[in-house]
């Protein structure tokens, strides 16, 4: 579960935040609410390149398909890949 800090809170930790990033974000309150998240740069990144490639649609569908697949028992060997590929 994410850790969760006040307003307040956070303003006083803003030096030390950075170090406490870099598992999962921290949640900011404010009279008890969730008004806002402090996530490492790092964490941005990958969520934004997620984002990217997941608008892709034609993509997704490719992988929730690859994913069912894989779900289901249908997977192929490294050696298989190899050979059709004629790696």
């Amino acid at each position: 579960m994410p850790k969760r800090l006040t307003i307040a809170e956070a303003q006083q930790q803003l030096p030390n935040l950075p170090n406490e990033l870099t598992d999962e974000p921290i949640i900011i309150t404010q009279d008890g609410l969730p008004v806002m998240a402090a996530m490492s740069y790092e964490q941005l990144t990958s969520l934004l390149e997620t984002l990217d490639i997941l608008s892709d649609q034609e993509f997704a569908s490719k992988l929730r398909q690859s994913i069912l697949q894989a779900e289901q028992g249908e997977r192929i060997s490294w050696d298989e890949v190899q050979k059709r590929l004629e790696l």
